[in-house]
């Protein structure tokens, strides 16, 4: 998701769907830590995976 995208419209939305109340003051960092981790998942999102990277390990059995 693009952070751009979330706002203070977004918040309550998404706050509401969760039945979560959220007051005036709340609201900046709940937006800010919201756009924080939209940013950090797109950077993982990006991280190139090696197709052979789904293929299960070893098992190791003492």
């Amino acid at each position: 998701m693009d952070p751009a995208l979330i706002d203070e419209a977004f918040v309550r939305r998404a706050a509401a769907l969760q039945g979560i109340e959220l007051t005036a003051e709340q609201l900046p960092g709940v937006i800010e830590n919201l756009r924080r981790t939209a940013q950090l998942a797109a950077a993982v999102n990006e991280f190139p995976l090696d197709p052979a990277a789904g293929e299960l390990g070893p098992v190791w059995r003492p």
